[in-house]
């Protein structure tokens, strides 16, 4: 049992450093805007508000995820998991504007796949 737990504290580190390096390569002015040009099919008038909550989130919820309480950090994984849905259409959006040409060889379906590992990966960590 203790080299499971010691396990979950090196994947909830892994997942945090991870979700801090998402949250804050959305301030990086090139990711930024191809972000704010994703949310702005869906939601014109409020992108730029949608992408830096959904910065700030991401950071913090990876934070959390390094809490000793399991509540908080049940909480995190969730939000996280909701985020990674919710945001599936940003990620794919910013790749396509970013590098055009190597957006084209990553499927969406292989983005799909990669999603629901890090969910599962979070799922294993909050338990």
């Amino acid at each position: 049992m203790e080299i499971f737990v010691i396990a979950q504290w090196a994947l909830r580190a892994l997942l945090a450093l991870y979700f801090l390096f998402v949250g804050s390569s959305l301030f990086l002015p090139a990711q930024r805007e191809a972000a704010v040009s994703a949310v702005k099919r869906v939601m014109p008038k409020a992108a730029r508000s949608i992408v830096l909550a959904v910065a700030i989130i991401a950071m913090l919820a990876g934070l959390a995820l390094l809490l000793p309480w399991w509540l908080p950090r049940f909480i995190a994984g969730i939000v996280l998991i909701a985020l990674l849905i919710a945001l599936f259409m940003i990620t794919t959006g910013v790749a396509q504007k970013t590098d055009d040409a190597e957006a084209s060889r990553v499927a969406v379906r292989v983005r799909a796949v990669v999603q629901v590992v890090i969910g599962a990966l979070i799922l294993i960590a909050i338990i």
